[in-house]
């Protein structure tokens, strides 16, 4: 499918909560996306794919707010040449996250910690299914924000980024109108933990390895790093050529980022200590976390603040969880 390359998009939504499917379905509309809706009195998850097929569709998402593996099997068995398959996780939905293997089945997991999964969050689920286009911190700000890209190749290099970009967010303070330096002070430390996971953490060669010993990055190991900003939210995104961010991974994240009270996300923390999760310290902080894995190839880790209000308002702001399986 070339890059450039524009096709019919159809929707299967299977969803519990009818009103919030009425809602989608009216969302999906306006993207231009062919919404046919599951309703078992009406019509079961096999004849709303027979439909989609007899009418010409070839790329379908089936959208569910289940976690049920013999759906989710019988769905993929309906022949269509593409099929993405989304769970979606909201405030009502989340208790029915559990430790079943069929999580590790969906392609794309689309979360929030407050009621229904945000409209432009969906929106920019769907450009990426068109465009055939996941990864890149241009998919998580206002479309025309400008990128900056670097590389890292020593690990040494960590302190250049650390200064580099604190000095560019205290910068937005003019254009924040109020001091930055306590988002800058965030926003490094989640750099931070993005690129010890990218340098150790992703590699199967480096997990064990003393990190306190600088290494030297094979060409085939080299670290992307970017940074854009759009007037609201500030994106920070590093990407590893190892593509090992395991689906379970993503499972404790969900469970974390629906954590009822403090005591449960602390212990969660002490229980993911020394396997790689030190995004839990930060996670509290972000407006926003995507994941992007293309299995054995790269992984892109995506860290979203939104820089509107005060810092100490970043724990009562909703947050929200993307994972997309490429």
């Amino acid at each position: 499918m070339g890059t450039t390359e524009t096709f019919r998009l159809d929707a299967v939504l299977d969803l519990s909560n009818r009103a919030y499917q009425q809602e989608l379905e009216a969302l999906f509309k306006s993207c231009a996306v062919y919404p046919v809706i599951v309703d078992e009195e009406k019509l079961n998850l096999s004849a709303a794919f027979r439909h989609i097929a007899e009418q010409g569709g070839r790329h379908c998402m089936y959208i569910t707010d289940n976690i049920d593996a013999s759906k989710l099997a019988e769905a993929r068995q309906m022949g269509l040449a593409r099929l993405d398959n989304v769970l979606m996780v909201d405030d009502e939905s989340k208790q029915k996250v559990s430790d079943s293997p069929a999580l590790t089945m969906f392609n794309h997991v689309l979360s929030c910690n407050q009621q229904h999964v945000p409209h432009l969050q969906i929106m920019s689920m769907v450009r990426k299914i068109r465009d055939g286009k996941f990864f890149g911190v241009d998919k998580c700000v206002a479309y025309g924000a400008y990128v900056h890209r670097y590389i890292l190749s020593h690990s040494d290099q960590r302190q250049w980024f650390r200064d580099a970009l604190y000095e560019f967010v205290k910068g937005l303070s003019s254009f924040l109108n109020r001091p930055s330096d306590m988002y800058a002070q965030y926003a490094v430390e989640v750099q931070e933990e993005l690129l010890m996971n990218a340098i150790w953490d992703a590699n199967p060669n480096r997990r064990t390895v003393d990190r306190r010993v600088p290494v030297a990055l094979l060409p085939q190991e080299a670290v992307q790093v970017e940074w854009s900003f759009d007037g609201t939210t500030l994106a920070i995104g590093v990407r590893d050529p190892f593509g090992t961010f395991e689906a379970p991974i993503i499972y404790k994240y969900l469970k974390f980022l629906f954590a009822n009270d403090r005591k449960s996300m602390i212990k969660m923390q002490q229980e993911a200590a020394g396997a790689g999760l030190g995004l839990f310290m930060v996670l509290e902080r972000l407006s926003g976390l995507i994941v992007n894995v293309s299995p054995g190839q790269c992984t892109e880790v995506v860290a979203a603040l939104n820089l509107l209000g005060g810092p100490k308002a970043f724990n009562k702001r909703q947050r929200s969880f993307q994972y997309f399986s490429i």
